[in-house]
């Protein structure tokens, strides 16, 4: 319970927090029964083999406990808090968190009982047929735990499956359900309207919000000063037919039906697993050309980034590389010296498909002509190498790979102008903020120290008091994904506004006054703050 109160990546709820040192009370509690059984069995009968107390005997000494480590706690969670700009806890945080550390307690308990129960129904079941029961029964019963193990894990990998199968059809039931606030688009330049190759029926709840969103050239002349174009969004929905490669195809033609090719911009952009792009910024990038600019998108499935993940890993890819390989090989047949300047962009799992489709590092800057990729997921290669090949003495947590020839780290708006050094075509710009678990957390952290956390590589967005434990670090970290969204827009996995700050590096604008584009980025800031952790 004590190591679940240290700092971690960033602040949580307190509801949150007290429902985690909860479940991690009766963790702790059971792995001590575990280990009292262990040593009951070694003793041959003389220590007693019962080691379990009423629950509610064990709440009331949890939450002494807690009462012990609070002033510590306190100081660390305050920490956390300072290091993202957040006010400190208080005393009604606290009270929250009691009440739910109760709440977590008691379900924790109450899965281990399940779990015990299950577990003992299975060993009867197993054990009246295990041959060899009589003459050589210490062997027979060794075997009989074993495979009573293994038929759990057995259930459990069904009950997983099961469990991916009903998520499958929940998400693809949302994703049928439009919100009304998005109406079928009129204008040809959009899929889904009346003359698209994708039907309105096909874009899906998350394709409906960007096609039948984003700026018109109205509004983007009234923010910028200069004469606008009409957007072009191509999307193409998981529900039309065929593979990725048909999909991918069919987004060509409709860049092609809405005269892509004649744009300034076309950018590739990666969705999220239930198929979400960040309007701030999609829409940032078409107020800074002033709407003249394409944006296709493939959605390759409907479940959230977690479930997409976890459980469909091969889709992000799958998906995102056929749209890359598809709309790449068009844009080479077009004239060189004519052609929209070409760019990719992604975040969280949309970044890692879309890196995904390119082989290194090389071959991402020799296929495209800019990339925004932000809150790039630990587990993607391309990342991986850029980081890894730092230049020597710059921070793992904001790397320096050949002097920012091409590719270039940042945290905060305006943090891609550092290094002073040139910043050559092909562009490549990794947005990561210090705390956000998504880049920073992967399987590594639970055995080994990450370099991320080690003197002179960290971030000064992680607090001072966080250290490195073994196993604890890594649940923090997940803890911090599913939780920790109530973040400022600076901070987490949140990018949309610093995005536009990317873009605009890379991709460059218009022509805009530096008054426009303050003015697009006071636009963009006024837009409601999205965590793509559940999309």
């Amino acid at each position: 319970m004590a190591l679940s109160l240290t700092p971690s990546l960033l602040p949580r709820p307190a509801w949150g927090q007290g429902f985690v040192s909860g479940l991690a009370f009766a963790v702790g509690y059971g792995v001590g029964v575990l280990a009292w059984r262990g040593i009951a069995a070694l003793s041959r009968g003389r220590l007693p083999r019962a080691a379990e107390a009423r629950a509610w005997i064990v709440i009331l000494i949890g939450l002494a406990g807690a009462a012990v480590l609070m002033p510590f706690a306190l100081r660390w969670q305050d920490s956390v808090h300072e290091a993202v700009g957040i006010p400190d806890t208080d005393g009604f945080d606290w009270l929250v968190g009691v009440i739910f550390f109760a709440l977590g307690a008691w379900l924790a308990f109450a899965i281990g009982r399940g779990v015990a129960a299950g577990y003992r129904r299975l060993h009867a079941l197993i054990a009246p047929r295990m041959p060899g029961r009589d003459g050589r029964p210490r062997v027979a019963g060794g075997v009989t735990i074993g495979a009573t193990l293994v038929a759990m894990l057995v259930v459990f990998s069904l009950g997983l499956g099961v469990l991916s199968w009903l998520l499958t059809l929940a998400s693809e039931h949302a994703n049928r359900q439009y919100d009304p606030e998005y109406a079928q688009p009129t204008s040809p330049l959009r899929s889904g309207s009346s003359e698209s190759l994708v039907k309105w029926e096909q874009v899906g709840s998350e394709g409906a919000k960007i096609v039948g969103g984003g700026p018109t050239a109205a509004q983007i002349e009234a923010v910028t000063g200069v004469a606008a174009e009409e957007p072009i969004r191509v999307y193409v929905g998981v529900d039309v037919p065929g593979t990725f490669e048909e999909k991918a195809q069919l987004a060509v033609q409709e860049l092609e039906r809405t005269g892509a090719a004649d744009r300034s911009v076309l950018m590739i952009a990666g969705t999220t697993g239930s198929g979400w792009l960040d309007p701030a910024a999609i829409d940032g990038f078409e107020y800074l050309h002033a709407g003249d600019t394409a944006i296709v998108s493939l959605q390759y499935g409907a479940t959230g980034s977690p479930v997409s993940a976890l459980l469909t890993p091969d889709l992000s890819q799958d998906g995102t590389s056929a749209l890359v390989h598809a709309v790449t090989d068009w844009w080479g047949t077009l004239p060189a010296d004519s052609r929209p300047q070409l760019v990719v962009y992604g975040l969280s799992l949309g970044s890692f498909g879309i890196q995904a489709a390119f082989a290194d590092q090389a071959d991402l800057q020799s296929s495209t002509e800019g990339a925004v990729l932000a809150g790039t997921p630990s587990f993607t290669p391309v990342w991986q190498e850029a980081q890894n090949s730092r230049d020597a003495g710059s921070p793992y947590s904001l790397p320096v790979l050949d002097e920012g020839a091409h590719v270039r780290w940042s945290d905060a708006w305006g943090g891609l102008d550092t290094p002073s050094g040139p910043w050559e075509d092909t562009r490549v710009a990794y947005l990561q903020h210090g705390n956000d678990p998504i880049v920073w957390i992967g399987p590594s952290v639970i055995w080994s120290k990450p370099q991320w956390l080690q003197d002179g590589q960290r971030s000064d967005q992680v607090s001072p008091d966080m250290v490195w434990i073994p196993v604890v670090t890594a649940f923090q970290g997940v803890i911090d994904l599913i939780l920790s969204t109530a973040v400022p827009e600076d901070a987490g996995h949140k990018y949309g506004n610093l995005a536009v700050d990317a873009l605009h590096q890379v991709t460059g604008d218009a022509g805009l006054s530096a008054d426009a584009v303050a003015r697009i980025r006071l636009v963009i800031e006024e837009y409601d703050t999205f965590s793509p952790v559940a999309n």
